[in-house]
């Protein structure tokens, strides 16, 4: 039986067991993106964790009911197109096309629904009519806002007192609220600018009413789980939820789940700053094909908590690649040494596996699962470079389970060993693949190593040419012997 999740909720500040309303089912909404751009690595970052989360439903027996939603209705829409000097849909269609290519990139599930913001224009009218009858909300202007003060929860998301809220609050050229604390759910018609029919006039949706309207139209007034990245905590989940609670009387989210930040040199990593860099250049300028680039860059994030920062280094990236690399250098052996047994199903317990999925089911930690997976091949190594004689340390067969589990839950070790050793460059191919001149140059680096007496590096470097197919057989007095398999 597999343990029980626990997450952080942003609500309560704590570590609470997941209990989802009803048994088996998860329903879970993540914010998506605006499609003005296309994505950088702060949303890969934020898509990885959730979707991490999503395969870790999934192995655990639920049925996800995800949602992600799509914006495609912004005021950053409507500038990028004027600027551009072509339709808003063509701004839109393009990037939705790079989100969904990046997503790919990423090894990124499908949530079960995927709604754009303009397809529920009638629900988010009905809603924010809603919240007008109830006295919520107020037209001013041709605007329609929430009236903060009349929500006595606002605040408690992201834990702030509304008065100095207030004091910080200011009413922008243009906006006639009631309190500079109100936001606005409607925006009236402006020359050049898109609108849509209303009973309280023709304009456009505020961001925040997009998400509210789209989650209870799929996932009804309550949600499992919230998510989205650190910065949306306040004030778009805080105002997601004062609105969305408004209207039904019900908790809006009974879980909130924020990642961190991205960064680069300590700063978060953002458009507005201009220090990003897209998913689709990393894979562009990759050395590796798409699916190693793919492993290294989910490795890299996965081996930070979800909710720490991560800073975006070459010396991080170089560190993650050369431990996935180990990774994958005793999974190839591994499966070697397995080929030739008859075939038994893999065990479904053991303390690995259980281990392992423990780590995961206690706030998503990433990183300890990654211990498990390198504690694993830390005892099988020695083993597997003995050619599998002896009796091993560990069952080999929960090792491959260990893998196998890794590879539906974080998206690693799937790669094909072929083209993950020895192959690693853009032309692909397994480990006849590698040149005379890289053999003799890995076999010299061992040499060097083993004179050093740093047997670790010279096992490891015997390792991963065993594992290109290369075997080297030490000689007495003189240099290995080089043997293909």
């Amino acid at each position: 039986m597999p343990p029980s999740i626990s997450l952080y909720n942003s609500l309560s500040r704590k570590v609470e067991p997941f209990i989802p309303q009803t048994p088996g089912e998860v329903k879970m909404y993540v914010c998506g993106v605006t499609v003005y751009d296309d994505c950088h690595l702060g949303h890969a970052r934020s898509q990885m964790v959730f979707d991490t989360l999503h395969r870790l439903f999934l192995e655990t027996g639920h049925r996800v009911r995800y949602v992600r939603n799509i914006t495609d209705i912004d005021d950053k829409i409507i500038r990028k197109a004027a600027e551009a000097g072509v339709p808003i849909e063509n701004i839109t269609r393009t990037f939705i096309e790079s989100f969904s290519r990046d997503m790919g990139r990423l090894g990124i599930l499908s949530p079960e629904r995927e709604p754009r913001a303009t397809e529920f224009l009638d629900s988010m009218v009905a809603l924010i009519d809603r919240l007008l009858s109830l006295g919520s909300a107020y037209r001013s202007g041709g605007d329609v806002y929430f009236r903060v003060r009349s929500f006595s929860g606002y605040g408690g998301l992201s834990h702030q007192i509304l008065e100095d809220l207030r004091s910080g609050a200011r009413i922008e050229p243009g906006e006639e609220k009631e309190d500079p604390l109100d936001f606005v759910l409607w925006k009236g018609a402006k020359p050049g600018e898109p609108s849509y029919p209303a009973p309280f006039g023709p304009g456009r949706p505020g961001w925040h009413i997009e998400c509210s309207a789209m989650s209870l139209h799929y996932l009804g007034p309550t949600l499992d789980l919230h998510g989205g990245g650190m910065d949306l905590l306040f004030p778009h989940h805080e105002n997601e939820r004062a609105q969305s609670e408004a209207a039904t009387g019900q908790t809006f989210a009974r879980t909130w789940m924020h990642n961190g930040f991205v960064t680069t040199s300590q700063e978060k990593m953002s458009k507005s700053l201009g220090n990003t860099r897209r998913i689709r250049a990393f894979f562009e300028d990759s050395p590796f094909p798409e699916a190693v680039t793919r492993e290294w860059l989910r490795y890299f994030f996965l081996g930070t908590h979800y909710r720490s920062p991560v800073d975006f280094t070459e010396g991080g990236l170089a560190s993650a690649k050369n431990a996935l690399d180990g990774l994958h250098q005793c999974r190839a052996l591994l499966l070697e040494c397995l080929s030739a047994e008859a075939p038994e199903g893999d065990p479904i317990a053991g303390p690995l596996l259980s281990s392992f999925m423990e780590a995961l089911s206690s706030d998503l930690d990433t990183p300890v699962a990654l211990s498990v997976l390198h504690g694993a091949k830390s005892r099988i190594n020695p083993w597997l470079a003995s050619g599998g004689s002896g009796s091993p340390p560990v069952d080999p067969r929960e090792v491959r389970a260990l893998f196998s589990l890794a590879g539906r839950t974080l998206g690693i070790l799937t790669t094909d060993p072929s083209s993950w050793i020895g192959g690693e460059g853009r032309d692909g191919g397994g480990g006849e693949g590698l040149s005379p001149e890289e053999i003799e140059r890995l076999v010299h680096l061992r040499e060097e190593a083993r004179k050093a007496r740093d047997f670790k590096q010279a096992d490891a470097l015997r390792d991963q040419l065993r594992a290109a197919g290369v075997v080297l057989e030490d000689q007495p007095g003189g240099p290995p012997r080089i043997r293909r398999i």
